[in-house]
């Protein structure tokens, strides 16, 4: 079974972080952290790394020890989280990190206890994630034991209509299933036997509005690799601050670059993301370079370095998975389309796939990373690459549109139909 690389850093508070950034990030910044990079089988679960490394019992700390976590966050967060301007604009809250950190600060006063249980304060942590950020932009994740979304968002994603042929040799329906995602087999063969049946349709139409994420190479290898002839090359254009993770994450992709991915590209492994080398400029200069006008400008005053990204889908051999060879691809999308569903999305737009529906969801960004609080030793996530279309727009305030926006009373399906029907006439 093939592995699942799983690159891990996790933050250690062995001192408070240094006001002092090395503007030369050639080699990686490793002070007052330590790094864990694992490899490990599709067996283990990602909640299992993360159990193993951060599960603590439910003690007691001092709410002095508390507040010191608290503190460590917002240090974190206003040195390598690039989204916090994104956060004000999407909350209307001008400055969230002040906010969070005034409203907890409160919440644990207010105890009027010396002590509080670490499990009482993942609450408050979470009560103050709900109200200063926004749910699930750039992966932002609070963990006790495994991964656990941060802010909640209560919904549920409804079941998609069963996979069907919409009429005899034309119209044909593909519900993608969420345990694609979760690189499920069962899917990857019902699937591929109902594409058999559907090939060469005049139209073909995936429903993706079911999907929140998870892996994204078996859905790409299974939906867009055997349905392009030559290799597809998307550039973005990424951006950090000047905090010791962020640029640690750098350093950390750019040797998987280097390294993992020229392998996995011998090997015509699926889905390749890079760091362009000797693309980094400090952020003005690299905006300016790249004519990206519409970057926020107060987001551009607080980064420090901006490179390219390319991701690469080579076209894939039609014996290992079946083409649609249909004459139209259509695509339903929604909000229920976060992260590597709605990164989905913008491969498929670039491989000429018709988009019909609403505009995807947030967490479009790259290079996560995990840091522990020192006191309590809950864990928490982020991506710290900030990542913006070609005319400068980041990917987290800007997701995916469709061609086709619903119409009226319609759902994605039925103005896809519709469509097609005027077409037709």
């Amino acid at each position: 079974m093939k592995k699942l690389l799983l690159s891990i850093i996790l933050i250690l508070a062995l001192n408070a972080c240094s006001n002092e950034h090395t503007q030369n990030i050639s080699e990686p910044i490793t002070e007052n952290y330590e790094i864990i990079t694992e490899t490990i089988d599709n067996e283990i679960e990602e909640n299992t790394i993360l159990n193993r490394l951060s599960a603590n019992q439910n003690i007691e700390i001092s709410i002095e020890a508390a507040l010191q976590d608290v503190n460590f966050i917002v240090q974190t967060l206003e040195d390598n989280f690039p989204f916090l301007g994104v956060t004000a604009r999407i909350t209307g809250n001008d400055n969230p990190i002040d906010a969070f950190k005034n409203s907890l600060t409160l919440s644990l006063q207010n105890l009027q206890n010396d002590n509080i249980t670490t499990e009482e304060f993942e609450n408050v942590l979470r009560q103050g994630f709900n109200e200063n950020f926004v749910a699930s932009l750039a992966h932002l994740n609070l963990s006790r034991a495994g991964i656990i979304m941060v802010p909640e968002e209560n919904f549920t994603v409804p079941q998609g209509t069963n996979s069907h042929i919409i009429e005899e040799e034309k119209i044909a329906l593909l519900t993608i299933p969420q345990q694609l995602y979760d690189e499920t087999a069962l899917p990857m063969r019902e699937i591929q036997e109902f594409i058999a049946k559907i090939q060469g349709y005049e139209h073909i139409i995936l429903d993706l509005r079911y999907v929140v994420g998870g892996f994204l190479e078996t859905p790409i290898s299974t939906l867009i690799s055997p349905n392009i002839s030559e290799p597809l090359i998307l550039q973005e254009y990424a951006f950090i601050t000047n905090g010791e993770m962020a640029q640690t994450a750098y350093n950390r992709e750019l040797s998987i670059t280097q390294t993992t991915n020229a392998n996995r590209r011998n090997n015509n492994t699926f889905v390749l993301r890079d760091i362009v080398e000797e693309s980094i400029l400090p952020a003005a200069d690299f905006a300016e370079l790249h004519n990206l006008t519409e970057i926020n400008q107060q987001d551009l005053d607080n980064l420090a370095y901006g490179f390219l990204l390319e991701t690469s889908i080579p076209p894939i051999d039609t014996t290992l998975r079946l083409p649609l060879l249909a004459e139209n691809i259509w695509l339903l999308v929604g909000e229920n389309n976060f992260s590597a569903a709605s990164i989905t999305a913008q491969i498929a737009k670039e491989a000429g796939f018709i988009l019909v529906g609403e505009t995807t969801n947030r967490a479009n960004s790259w290079a996560r990373s995990f840091f522990f609080l020192p006191n309590s030793r809950h864990s928490l996530s982020m991506d710290t690459f900030y990542i913006t279309d070609n005319t400068g727009r980041n990917t987290e305030e800007f997701p995916i549109e469709p061609h086709y926006f619903n119409r009226p009373g319609m759902d994605a399906l039925q103005t896809t139909l519709a469509i097609i029907a005027e077409r037709e006439e």
